[in-house]
């Protein structure tokens, strides 16, 4: 959510939780405030910083692979025990394990297993595919 106002609406549609792109102070106070679970996206030990001062610990890494991937992410988590991390931005099934075998990451968030034209086109066995081998590698990695 970009916005406080975006948060209300989307909450007042069912939403139970929200996720934003980065850390923007109203929409957190206002998830805080108002009980509603937030996962803002993180890029530095500032925002991070700032995130555990309001009581968060499960923040969104984002754009990780812009931002220079599970190296980066491996420097900024390391002197942040107990912080999870939820790597979105450039994932997809080739760096996935990567990603899920760090012990900072909570899970991975991917825009390749539904991209807008699968479904528009009705593909959704292309999509039901792809998911299945995303799971094969969660599997591999997490058991």
């Amino acid at each position: 959510m970009l916005s406080v106002d975006q948060a209300d609406r989307a909450v007042s549609a069912g939403a139970q939780f929200i996720v934003a792109p980065g850390f923007n102070q109203k929409v957190v106070d206002w998830c805080v405030q108002n009980e509603i679970p937030v996962t803002p996206g993180v890029a530095t030990p500032t925002e991070i910083d700032m995130a555990l001062d309001k009581g968060l610990n499960i923040l969104k890494f984002f754009p990780a692979e812009a931002l220079g991937g599970i190296r980066t992410l491996k420097a900024i988590a390391a002197p942040y025990v107990g912080v999870k991390f939820i790597p979105t931005g450039g994932i997809n099934l080739d760096n996935l394990a990567d990603y899920l075998a760090h012990p900072s990451v909570h899970c991975c968030g991917g825009s390749w297993l539904v991209k807008s034209n699968l479904i528009s086109e009705g593909r959704f066995d292309e999509i039901t595919q792809l998911a299945h081998e995303a799971m094969s590698v969660v599997r591999r990695v997490r058991t």
